[in-house]
């Protein structure tokens, strides 16, 4: 008799516990309060950046606004710059014309060096040294040229990496000074999940380990994987923090929240 109310209390027993998962899934999922952490989190852009221009000048193009999805190289803004572009002009147009001199007085000296025997020392030593000194012109030619373009390319700010803009602080007209004025905030697509957490689990939480959390007015929690842990700990709050990748481009930057991180109890 015993024995059979000790089986009928046991699937009693079971028969809660099921109904109690079923009721809360959430909460039965992991399995005691030991293996689980709290965790605060705020989403970050993997890259930011505050734009400038290494040249001063008046803005003359902009080529985008706030929200623009733009691609590495892509072209943002440009000064005024026709005196600078006329210098461009001229420099290459002096380098086409002593790239055709040298390009004859190398022909010409490859010539008569081959014959030079039949020459006196005078005529050979001429040849060779207009050869040398239309060598030199060109290669000043091709630096003036060089460095013409680069100072009319400092003039152009281009996105260093795909992203999207997300502030802008010039306009049409507006004068830019090198380096210190901000012409746009760019930011990556892609975002990453900053996750703090009690340094008393530093050495209990690992690379894989699943950080479940919610974001306001979702109706579901979302879940990540810990892609890094961060060697140190904030000496202020005593908190660890890890990393998670986010790849979804509809999550902006700057939402925070709470969370847990699951993990093997040791």
């Amino acid at each position: 008799m015993k024995k059979i109310l000790s089986i009928l209390l046991t699937s009693f027993v079971l028969l809660l516990q099921g109904y109690a998962e079923s009721e809360n899934p959430q909460i039965y999922s992991h399995t005691t309060p030991q293996d689980r952490a709290y965790a605060t989190f705020e989403i970050q852009a993997v890259q930011s950046a505050l734009l400038t221009l290494s040249s001063s000048g008046v803005v003359e193009n902009i080529f985008v606004e706030v929200g623009s999805i733009v691609k590495k190289g892509d072209k943002l803004l440009t000064l005024k710059a026709n005196n600078l572009q006329e210098s461009v002009k001229i420099a290459k147009a002096n380098l086409e014309a002593l790239k055709i001199k040298y390009n004859f007085s190398a022909s010409q000296f490859v010539r008569y060096e081959k014959s030079k025997g039949a020459l006196d020392a005078n005529t050979f030593e001429k040849i060779k040294a207009e050869y040398q000194a239309n060598f030199f012109e060109f290669q000043r030619a091709e630096a003036n040229y060089a460095l013409q373009k680069e100072l009319l390319d400092y003039t152009i700010l281009y996105a260093p990496f795909d992203g999207i803009i997300t502030q802008k602080f010039v306009e049409i007209g507006d004068g830019i000074g090198a380096i210190s004025s901000k012409a746009f905030a760019l930011e990556s697509l892609q975002k990453k999940a900053l996750i703090h957490f009690d340094s008393k689990y530093f050495n209990t939480i690992k690379r894989g380990d699943t950080f479940l959390y919610k974001i306001d007015n979702a109706s579901q929690e979302s879940q990540l994987n810990i892609d890094k842990i961060y060697p140190s700990i904030d000496k202020k709050t005593k908190k660890a923090t890890a990393e998670s990748l986010i790849d979804d481009p509809k999550i902006p930057s700057g939402i925070f929240g709470d969370g847990y991180i699951l993990f093997k109890a040791p």
